[in-house]
Parts: C-alpha cells; structure tokens; sequence
C-alpha cells in the first residue's frame, strides 16, 4: 500500500447505529415518506390493540341482555362499532404495506448508490486481495439485509411495541398479575433472539468465501462470457463438481446453523405455550372468582391468540430475520468503513513529468516484489516503450505510473511532488489508458469511445438500448440538443478513424449510434475490431499521459505497427508509454525500456540496445526467427 494508505480498521455498528443512519440517509431526502411510514407503523399497533375495548363492550352488552342490564340497540351499535373499526384496521394495514414497500425499496436503492461510490473510492490495490473481494461479496448480499434490519427493528419499536404497552395496560387495569405472568413467559425468548443472532452472524463470515466461490463457478458455467470455452472444452462435469462442492460447504453451514437455531427455537416455544396455558387457567380462575366480567373474560380469551401469536413473531420471525441478517447487515457498514486512498489537490501538476527513486512494489498476499528498485525519469512528450518477458513487471509499472497502485517502497515523484500525497482524483486526472484486459461495453459506438471522459464534450443523444430507440424516447436523454455536441460527434469519428476502427462497415446500421453486444439487441464485433475501439476511447480521453498496455493482441502485426506510428504521431507533444510483446512496434519509441524480474535491465534506443549483449537483442533476433 502507499504511504497515504492506512490500514484498514473494520468498525461494528450498533442495531441502533444502522437505523438511525438510514432515517438520517432517507430523512435528507425525504422527510414527508419518512414521517408517514413512522406513524403507519405506531398506528397500526395502536389500532390493532384498540380492537380488544370493541370486544369487551360489545361482549359485555350482549351478556347484558340477559338480565336486562343492556339492551338489543346498545349491543347492536357497538357489533357495528366493532365491524367498522377491523374494516378501518385492514384498510390502514393495506395502505401501510403500500408505504413500506415503497420505502424499502427507496432504501435498498440508496444502500447500493453508497455501496457503489465506495467501491469507486476504495485503493484499486484492494481489488488484488482475496480478502478485500470477500468483504465486497459480504457488503453487496449486506445491501438488502440492512433494509429487513431496519425495517423490522422499526416494525418492533413502533408497531409492536405500541400494540404490547397498550395490550399491557389494558391487562394491568384488568389484573396485574396476567401481565406479570404474560411478560414472563416471554423472557427466555428475549435472551434466546440474542443466541440465534451471534450463530448467524458468525455463520455469515464463514459462509462468504464459499458463497463466492460457488457464485464464480456458477458464472463459468452459465455466462455468455465463459460460455464458449466451457463447452468447447467440455469442462461442464468440471465446473459442475466445483459448483457443487462449493455451494455444499455453504449449504453445510447454514444447515448447521440453522438447526442449532431451531432447537433453541423448539425450546422457546415450549416455554412460550406454557407461559399460554398459563395465562389461560388465571382468566378462569378471575372469572370464576367474579373478579373479571364476562366481556372481559370474552375480550382477552379472543385477544390472546393474537397477542401470543404477535409476540411469537416478533421473538421468533421478526427478531429471528434481525438475528439472520445482523452479520450480513454489519459487513455492508464494516465496507463503507474501509479507509480510502488519502492526498491533497497540490494545484497545477504536469503529469508528463515523472520519477520514480527506488521503487519497489507487492502485490497483497505475494511474498515476491513484482517490482524492485526501480530508478527511472520521464519527461514530457517522451514516448517510452517497454518490453520483456511474461511477468517481468511491465503492466505492474504502468500501474504506477498511471497513479492506480503506490509505491511500497521509494518515491514516485509528479512534476516533483510525491504521488502517495496527492489526491487519486488529482493524480488519474489528464491520463488515459488502454490495457490488455480492455471492457468492452454494451452501449453504442458513441458511448463506448465517450465512456473515457464524458464531460469533455456533451453527447447530442445518447442511444441506449435498442428498444428504447425504435420506441423513439431519446429527447429524454441527458445530452440532447447541446452546443457542442456535433463538435463531439466529430471528435468520435477522428479517434475511430485514427484507430482504424472500420466506421463504413455495413454492420453498423446506425453508424456510431449503433448498438453493441448482443445482451441488448445490439451486434457483436471481432476482438480486432473492439480492440480498436478501445484504442479510440484511449485516444478521446483528453491527456497529458497515454499507456498502451499491449492493447493490440488481436491485431497483425502490420497494422499494429501502423497503428503504432499513428499513435506516436497523435501522441507528440504528449508523454505515452507503449508496452508492446513485439519488439519491431516499440522501435518507434524515444527510449525502450528493458524489464526482466521486476528490475529494468536495460534502457536505450532501439539500436543503442541492438549494439549492445543483452536481453532486448537476444528477444529481438528470437522473434526475427518467425518473421524470416
């Protein structure tokens, strides 16, 4: 890591730190939502508990008939009384399960926007450590556990809890002892929620790697992307016994779990219908004594299914569901909570203007440097090619020299300030890159060469998916009708021209607005061709730097070479760096670099390094040989 990465601190959060975070989050957004989900929860409680006063008075005045003490019209009212309000209750659960769908949706959407910006802010070195991708898989299944977390702890806090005070209350002002004996029963339950909570906390830390392992081969077996190779190579038997392993160990885990959890459950309910029959032979006692009335009696005996019913789900289901995705809910916050990439903005920096001192690098989980001790300068408007075997630590370099990954060791000085005290925004900023594991995106020609810098000159519309386009709904594109946007357009067709990226093919239909990659209806190129397309969107990003990370594998080595020239000469006045395996590309360049085991071994110009008995002449005439 560099000097202005920190070690990571993993921080838990509180149950009460998760909600009161999200009501902050969705407060600033919208308050009136918030208010209104707040008051459907406590008053769908308050209702549901008011039903039991209906009850006794309604059973009271029919009992009432009987000696005269109350009359057909009074028990009548109050069957009406009672009628209307359940049909008043059923209409407020209805519009309450509208609020809250709403609102978790709103929530699950602003749990992934955070999840994703921190995912952009993050060191991209933590993208090379296998730990770093279990925290990322352990957040992103942690992005919905939050919303259940939060909304059932505010269905507890508001719903529940104002149904129980007021069931309690009515209980107490019966006979205080049914409410002593009802909050009893319910103790071992309280302390049994905890249990289950730290068995599925800890079974979600163990659990991710496997789930991740068991999500990839899933992927090798069923995406587009492996889909070819995978039967060519009839690997499925293969990818399916790695599946299955996989998702057995992780299905292990939960079955274990889950049993654990439900034997503790089978106890709980056994103390739960104890605490039940309990409660039941106090009310015939009271009535048989002539301490309650019979509406009373009628009242609670017909309330208490629903009160033992409510409060099983709230120990068993509700903070059951708390219990299962508390751990999933903390990875999401122990993720936010990762330390980011550190610097200041030093003003004006030349980017062109580099030196390493010293450098050493290692990739996380590696006990190998991948770069050692590497001493070099580059000035401005150089064109720096550099070559050398497989894993001599070419594409590592320019790493670095791009800003994405710090130096372990020494200095790497921009325009004479050291790189790990800049900010990365500052630091990426007029560099552009196309690297030999290029994207390649489905989206139109257009956007997929603007994708490198989209606000360097607006789009006059972007195209989207193809149905969208035949529907005609492009005026509500961000873009539209802008100044400048033709000037854009004329930007694209010069960097696609310049990467020979052939614009008059008779495939695209819609000219640059075409769409690409079959997902969307759009069509698909060869490799060569979205090499060059890569290339372009390397070209359009506006730059002071360019690297050439091998981006023309699928390309002859003639029109690599040409490709090549028109490169230097675009890149003139411009600092780029070419790594290139064929050596006849990189004699454009003003100095080669030689690197062989993470050191630079060599450095010249093309016939500097010919002259001399080293690495680069041994590579060059080995490669002659094919050429001959």
């Amino acid at each position: 890591m560099g000097k202005s990465m920190k070690q990571k601190e993993i921080r838990q959060k509180s149950l009460f730190g998760m909600i009161r975070h999200v009501l902050a989050l969705e407060w600033k957004r919208n308050p009136a939502l918030i208010i209104l989900c707040l008051l459907a929860a406590s008053g769908i409680g308050v209702v549901g508990a008011a039903n039991v006063f209906f009850k006794q008075a309604f059973f009271d005045s029919v009992g009432g008939l009987a000696d005269g003490s109350s009359t057909v019209s009074r028990a009548l009212a109050w069957g009406v009384g009672m009628a209307v309000f359940m049909v008043f209750t059923l209409a407020l659960n209805a519009a309450a399960n509208l609020i809250f769908n709403n609102v978790n949706m709103v929530i699950i959407g602003h749990m992934g926007n955070l999840l994703n910006n921190k995912a952009s802010r993050v060191d991209p070195i933590v993208y090379e450590d296998n730990r770093y991708l279990d925290h990322i898989n352990k957040a992103y299944v942690g992005m919905e556990a939050v919303a259940t977390v939060v909304f059932t702890s505010l269905s507890i806090g508001l719903n529940d809890v104002a149904y129980f005070v007021f069931m309690g209350c009515y209980l107490f002002s019966i006979k205080p002892m049914l409410l002593l004996v009802f909050v009893l029963s319910f103790l071992p339950t309280i302390i049994g929620s905890f249990i289950r909570r730290n068995m599925f906390a800890k079974m979600e830390h163990l659990a991710a790697p496997h789930r991740r392992k068991y999500e990839y081969f899933e992927k090798c077996l069923c995406s587009r992307e492996y889909a070819k190779e995978t039967r060519l190579w009839r690997g499925e038997r293969y990818f399916k016994r790695l599946f299955g392993r996989s998702l057995d160990k992780y299905t292990d885990l939960q079955w274990k779990t889950t049993k654990r959890s439900e034997l503790v459950m089978i106890a709980l309910r056994f103390l739960l219908l104890s605490g039940y029959v309990g409660t039941i032979i106090m009310l015939f006692y009271y009535l048989f004594q002539g301490e309650i009335s019979v509406g009373a009696f009628a009242a609670i005996f017909s309330s208490l299914d629903q009160m033992f019913d409510n409060m099983d789900g709230v120990f068993n289901y509700e903070i059951g569901a708390i219990t299962r995705n508390f751990g999933a809910a903390q990875n999401y916050y122990a993720f936010l909570n990762l330390k980011e990439r550190e610097g200041t903005d030093p003003g004006d920096i030349e980017r062109g203007n580099m030196e390493l001192k010293g450098v050493s690098f290692t990739y996380p989980n590696s006990g190998k440097p991948a770069l050692e001790d590497i001493n070099l300068t580059v000035r401005k408007g150089e064109t720096i090619a550099i070559v050398g075997v497989n894993g001599s630590g070419k594409s590592t370099l320019t790493r670095l020299l791009s800003g994405l990954y710090l130096p372990d060791k020494g200095r790497m000085l921009v325009d004479g300030k050291d790189a790990c005290d800049i900010a990365p925004g500052i630091l990426y900023r007029r560099v552009s890159a196309v690297f030999q594991r290029y994207q390649s995106y489905k989206m139109s020609v257009d956007e997929n060469v603007r994708i490198s810098d989209m606000d360097r000159i607006p789009a006059r519309a972007a195209t989207g998916p193809a149905d969208m386009k035949k529907a005609g709904d492009v005026k509500s594109f961000p873009g539209n009708n802008v100044p400048g946007a033709a000037d854009g357009e004329a930007l694209v067709r010069d960097v696609l021209e310049k990467a020979d990226f052939p614009l008059d093919s008779e495939k695209l239909t819609d000219g640059i607005n075409t769409m690409l990659g079959k997902d969307f209806g759009g069509i698909d190129l060869s490799g060569g061709q979205w090499q060059r397309l890569a290339i372009a969107r390397g070209l359009y990003r506006d730059h002071d730097m360019i690297i050439l990370d091998e981006p023309t594998a699928a390309i002859d080595p003639l029109e690599e070479a040409d490709i090549y020239r028109k490169f230097a000469e675009i890149s003139r006045d411009k600092t780029a760096f070419i790594v290139t395996h064929r050596l006849g590309s990189a004699q454009i360049a003003d100095r080669i670099i030689v690197m062989d085991a993470g050191h630079i071994v060599d450095m010249g110009t093309h016939e500097e390094l010919m002259q001399r008995e080293g690495k680069y002449r041994e590579m060059y005439h080995a490669q002659a040989k094919w050429y001959a």
